[in-house]
């Protein structure tokens, strides 16, 4: 099996999305998915058609309990449900919050999920985690216990900013923790349908700045190629995922795409990714 993190510290880019998408995919061809939610927004819940307030149990009291006197006795799959996607989830509510302070207090709060992970790895074809949109523990306990990550980019002028960001929390965790977080993939969310809203987004830029000098990089487009150009380097595939028709309603009526729309825009892109993870289980290149 193999475990894959969704990350990005910035909100919007389709982390959500693209998880939920692919583990879709991977469902559809066979494989067993789960999903464990560890944003406290808990929209990968709700994407898979869980309401967080009916739940008893969720990843805020794994968390908790590992901070308890007994950890040893807490395991991650007694909060494991079914849902009706057929993709198992460990589901999370917005309680997670609190649980952001009482770790800081855990010497080993770097490693309570990958502890849980790697008692139910062999369960499962692909463990796909969802994290946060912002920079903390969830983030750090997301992508250490995952055996590649998928750094997703949002189309916007502050895509190549977020990849400098985000490389710095991957170094800090290197030097100071000794551990290496492996980037497999990188998606380009929807940069495909914004390349003709490019002039209109940079008059309201000017409109709000009281500009009227042209922008630099002047183009989403060359933003893109500036972004592919950078990260190709370092990471070993990167995706363009096209914007999609069908997206909101497929998360709304939590129906995988792949079910919904199969001729979705979008899927070719989600497709590809799906295959490359897919790859990563099975050892081929």
């Amino acid at each position: 099996m193999t475990t894959t993190a969704f990350i990005h510290h910035k909100g919007g880019t389709g982390k959500t999305t693209s998880c939920l998408q692919i583990a879709g995919i991977l469902k559809n061809i066979g494989r067993t998915v789960l999903v464990i939610d560890t944003d406290p927004q808990a929209n990968a819940t709700l994407g898979l058609g869980v309401y967080s307030d009916s739940l008893q149990k969720h990843i805020y009291q794994y968390y908790i309990q590992c901070c308890s006197d007994n950890p040893e006795k807490v395991l991650l799959s007694d909060y494991i449900i079914k849902t009706v996607s057929g993709i198992d989830l460990v589901p999370s509510h917005l309680d997670l919050v609190g649980a952001e302070a009482i770790l800081y207090k855990n010497p080993e709060r770097y490693h309570i999920l990958k502890k849980g992970v790697d008692i139910i790895k062999e369960r499962y074809d692909h463990i796909l985690i969802d994290t946060p949109p912002f920079l903390g523990q969830f983030l750090i306990n997301g992508m250490i216990a995952a055996d590649n990550s998928v750094m997703v980019f949002s189309s916007d002028i502050f895509a190549i900013a977020g990849y400098d960001h985000i490389n710095h929390i991957i170094n800090d965790i290197n030097d100071i923790l000794g551990i290496k977080i492996n980037i497999g993939m990188a998606l380009l969310n929807r940069w495909n349908s914004h390349y003709e809203k490019t002039e209109t987004f940079w008059e309201k830029i000017q409109q709000l700045l009281g500009s009227t000098s042209e922008p630099k990089p002047d183009s989403l487009q060359e933003i893109r190629t500036q972004l592919e150009k950078r990260i190709s380097v370092e990471i070993p595939e990167v995706v363009i995922i096209s914007e999609g028709k069908e997206i909101s309603h497929s998360l709304k009526q939590s129906i995988p795409l792949i079910i919904l729309a199969p001729d979705d825009p979008a899927m070719p892109g989600f497709k590809k990714a799906a295959s490359i993870i897919d790859s990563w289980k099975s050892g081929r290149k």
